[in-house]
């Protein structure tokens, strides 16, 4: 809990107290699907909106949701290497 609470306020409040690599800890974590974070962002969603006063929800909300995608996209897809003879080829993870 310390670590995502650190996470969340270097996020949110910018004062630098979260000072891990959230993409490998995620990337390593071979159960999680793609239709996972669906979920979690509906319970985060949730959470806030009962929470946080509107505007402050939003807030949370978007960042999130941003989070998420990345996290999607570093998880899921990449772009391979180029091959020998030079053409690139893009890849699902």
């Amino acid at each position: 809990m310390e670590k995502i609470t650190d996470f969340w306020c270097s996020v949110i409040l910018k004062d630098g107290s979260y000072n891990g690599r959230p993409v490998p800890a995620h990337t390593k974590l071979q159960q999680v699907r793609e239709e996972d974070f669906d979920v979690w962002l509906r319970y985060f969603r949730a959470t806030v909106e009962e929470i946080c006063p509107p505007d402050v929800a939003a807030i949370f909300i978007d960042r999130a949701e941003r989070i998420g995608r990345s996290l999607i996209l570093a998880m899921f897809f990449r772009l391979e290497r180029p091959a020998a003879d030079g053409k690139r080829n893009v890849a699902c993870a």
